[in-house]
């Protein structure tokens, strides 16, 4: 058995596959039909009967009370089921992905004679961390010990990474696959192939244009030749016929990659319940028309990653294409094209569909498998601990151990390290271990291969004792991996609703992060009900409720000592493995106690269809009466958001996965997505409305600024000077559009202008007329405001200073505003 894991897997919404890296070559291991691909379904026609890929595929849409597809979008979901009627049987997601993975094991096994119990497998970069987390349950009940999680762009990059010669370049991998979409912005340089950027939609794949076919073409076209009556996806009665209908869309969607128009023939069930033949028509003009707001979806997530890491497409050597999806000749036109696409030159030389299992058995060689002391291992048996780099760039790495076992007094121990295979051929001669038994050496191994090694153990007599392990095998590579990223940013909700990130999307795995913040309110023993709550986040908006909440930290009085008063310092540790799972730990150094934040990855659930109209109404709504304040104010930007919002057809698909969740649990996650990011996306269209007239207000404050500085010479030359660095500012913020920095110089000139204005002789004139129009409604303050009318005409500065004081006194202490979540301020 190899050192390293070796196996890689793709995991797919539509199809599967498995690859091997062994003999310096990476192979994708073929099923029993003989494909390099596995189709992602599971059929159970009877119990104890399971069938997957193709034979469950080909059911699917004949049989859809007895079978699964694309049960990949509902990973994550603790509610999600998939019935199977005949076999009385209902099977998570998790549950159903394990049966892909047993079928791939089990390919594996006829290809290499054990079935393996580790390997690497792919999940889209896009993937939420309960996604993640329902991957790797899944590997557990497919037996898989050990499963690494790799996303797919970064897989694919390193397919092409080790496929290509180039030895500086910077590609951009365009991943459309079944039921997800990714994009990857990598560079290889000097060696190193590293990620430098990902965005994406977890919900963007094929399947949805293959249902916007069904539905919008192939279904009106049906319901029109057998006079369907309530023809809709979301209708029950309708399901087995729209199951055909979308596996007919898929499979005229592969011959339009050939042809300009297919005729083809399904049989359907009309009114009565009987089986007829309706003859159908898809065009490839009328599937790129469908499938263009997809397109465009995808374009814009690859222009974000581009622009978020300070790159243009002109920037880019080539556009690696990855997915089943990527084989449109639609598709490639528009990505090809400057203007709407992105202009990059498209690189097809791996094939797409089994690129990204390639590129996660080369990373899988990479990684070292988790060594055990066997259980029979007795105390007068010697074990070694090795530490080295299964894979180097160079061609002297290190090697490094440590034995133990029945020695008491390891002098005059050695280790011999020999690899008479090697070109030449190598042998370490004995290295001393040192008193705790350990020893570094350096071997060398041979360029572009695999170098296998024995470990022999001589004691100090001269006699070679057994050991275990006894092999290792380090493998050379031109590239070295620059490391798996984060795909979205951790952080935590503060109290004034804002998301304070901790680690930022990009971070190389593993990594840590602290950060001190402080309590906003009081924590009383006495008062049981009390509590600071602190969402955990992944996202990037700036607004904290727009990103998804994965955790909650709680802290509460009865874990407490004593109180804690508003203001307690707390320090937040956010720590992420290599395979995106997250630990959060708040330490309140007040009272020496950490409160571990409870990860609810297990407790997301399916959005109720009522619950997800509500949210469309509110859209729908939101964004009609932007639409007006937009073409009322005249906001470019703005309106360039609109369009785009227009552009991608989020509206129409979110409205019609909303119809299609009643049926389905992956288009209800598909439809609460969408909606959330199109309340984000109004939410920077609402901002942006604001942009004219916030301009508006900083031109008159910088004008009023400048009548007191210079025209009243109320300032002296540092306040000139104060107000030209304010002016530079408040044009930046403007040119950028940036209605957070425009708000933030908002704030700093009007404390500018009321510090010049205090030196004015007419302050507490100014002040006195502020405070009488707030207190005077109230009836209150009339003998104040008398007093402080006579101290005017008199020209008392003195007294009227003291009668502002009084009023002042009389405001009402603000109220601090009741907040849901977030309980931290920043410090």
């Amino acid at each position: 058995m190899s050192d390293t894991i070796d196996f890689g897997i793709d995991l797919g919404t539509t199809n599967s596959v498995i690859a091997v890296a062994e003999n310096d070559t990476v192979t994708v291991l073929k099923n029993n039909d003989g494909w390099d691909i596995t189709p992602s379904a599971v059929w159970i026609p009877k119990p104890g009967q399971i069938k997957v890929g193709r034979p469950a595929r080909d059911r699917a849409f004949r049989d859809p009370q007895n079978a699964a597809v694309e049960f990949k979008l509902e990973m994550g979901l603790a509610d999600a089921r998939r019935n199977f009627a005949n076999a009385g049987l209902e099977l998570t997601p998790q549950q159903l992905s394990a049966e892909v993975l047993k079928s791939l094991r089990a390919d594996a096994a006829h290809h290499c004679g054990t079935a393996p119990d580790a390997a690497v497998i792919t999940v889209p970069a896009a993937f939420t961390l309960n996604q993640n987390k329902a991957t790797t349950d899944a590997a557990l009940l497919a037996g898989l010990t050990t499963a690494p999680l790799v996303q797919e762009p970064t897989a694919a990059a390193f397919a092409y990474g080790f496929h290509d010669a180039d030895d500086r370049a910077y590609w951009m991998v365009f991943d459309f696959g079944g039921g997800t979409f990714d994009a990857a912005v990598v560079s290889k340089h000097d060696g190193e192939l590293r990620v430098l950027n990902h965005a994406g939609d977890p919900y963007l794949g094929g399947k949805l244009i293959d249902w916007a076919v069904a539905e919008r073409i192939l279904g009106p076209q049906a319901a029109g030749q057998l006079d369907l009556r309530d023809f809709r996806r979301e209708s029950p009665r309708w399901g087995r016929n729209f199951a055909m209908l979308k596996n007919a869309a898929e499979e005229a969607k592969i011959q339009l990659s050939r042809l300009e128009r297919v005729e083809f023939m399904v049989d359907l069930r009309d009114e009565n319940g009987d089986t007829q033949t309706v003859d159908l028509v898809l065009t490839r003009d009328e599937l790129d028309a469908v499938a263009e707001p997809f397109y465009a979806r995808a374009i814009n997530f690859c222009r974000a990653a581009l622009k978020d890491a300070s790159l243009s497409p002109a920037d880019i050597d080539r556009l690696v294409l990855v997915g089943g999806q990527t084989l449109a000749p639609g598709l490639r036109e528009r990505l090809a094209d400057p203007q709407h696409g992105l202009g990059i030159e498209l690189d097809t030389s791996l094939d797409p569909t089994t690129v990204v299992a390639r590129g996660a058995a080369i990373f899988a060689s990479t990684l070292r498998r988790p060594h055990t002391v066997p259980a029979n291992a007795g105390a007068d048996e010697f074990v070694l601990e090795l530490a080295y780099e299964p894979s180097a760039t160079t061609t002297t790495p290190t090697v490094a151990g440590r034995v133990s076992g029945p020695a008491t007094d390891w002098k005059g121990y050695s280790v011999v390290l020999d690899n008479p295979e090697g070109r030449p051929p190598f042998n370490s001669g004995r290295v001393l271990l040192n008193a705790s038994g350990a020893f570094a050496t350096d071997v060398a191994i041979d360029k572009g291969r695999t170098s296998k090694f024995t470990v022999e153990l001589i004691d100090d007599k001269g006699t070679p004792q057994p050991i275990t392990p006894n092999t290792l095998s380090i493998r050379h590579r031109e590239v070295e991996f620059g490391g798996v990223r984060l795909a979205h940013s951790l952080g935590i909700q503060l109290a004034d609703g804002s998301f304070a990130p901790m680690i930022r999307k990009g971070a190389t795995l593993p990594v840590t992060e602290r950060e001190v913040y402080t309590t906003s309110i009081a924590l009383g023993r006495s008062d049981p009900d009390a509590a600071v709550l602190i969402p955990v986040l992944q996202g990037e908006r700036d607004r904290g409720d727009r990103n998804r909440k994965v955790g909650m930290l709680e802290i509460r009085p009865k874990d407490l000592r004593i109180d804690l008063p508003a203001g307690s310092e707390v320090e937040v540790t956010f720590e992420v493995d290599s395979s995106s799972l997250v630990t959060v730990v708040a330490d309140v150094p007040l009272v020496q106690t950490q409160f571990e934040a409870m990860i609810n990855l297990a407790d997301v659930t399916t959005p109720a269809p009522e619950q997800l109209e509500e949210m469309l109404s509110e859209v729908e709504q939101r964004l009609t009466s932007l639409r007006r304040s937009v073409s009322a104010g005249g906001s470019p930007a703005a309106e360039r958001l609109l369009d785009k919002i227009e552009e991608e057809g989020t509206i129409v698909t979110g409205r019609e996965q909303v119809q299609a969740a009643k049926v389905d649990a992956g288009a209800a996650a598909t439809a609460e997505e969408r909606l959330r990011n199109i309340q984000a996306d109004l939410d920077d269209v609402e901002q942006a409305v604001q942009v004219p007239a916030l301009a508006q207000e900083l031109e008159a404050l910088l004008d009023e600024a400048t009548e007191l500085v210079k025209v009243n010479r109320l300032g002296d030359s540092g306040d000139r000077q104060a107000l030209a660095d304010l002016r530079r500012r408040v044009q930046d913020a403007i040119q950028a559009q940036d209605v957070a920095a425009m708000r933030a110089q908002q704030e700093r000139l009007q404390m500018f202008l009321i510090e010049v204005e205090r030196r004015s002789p007419d302050w507490p004139v100014k002040v006195f007329a502020f405070l009488r129009d707030v207190l005077a409604p109230t009836g209150q303050a009339g003998p104040l405001i008398r007093e402080g009318e006579r101290a005017i005409a008199q020209n008392d500065m003195r007294a009227l200073e003291g009668v502002n004081q009084r009023m002042i006194r009389m405001l009402p202490k603000d109220q601090r505003d009741e907040i849901e979540f977030g309980g931290l301020n920043r410090r």
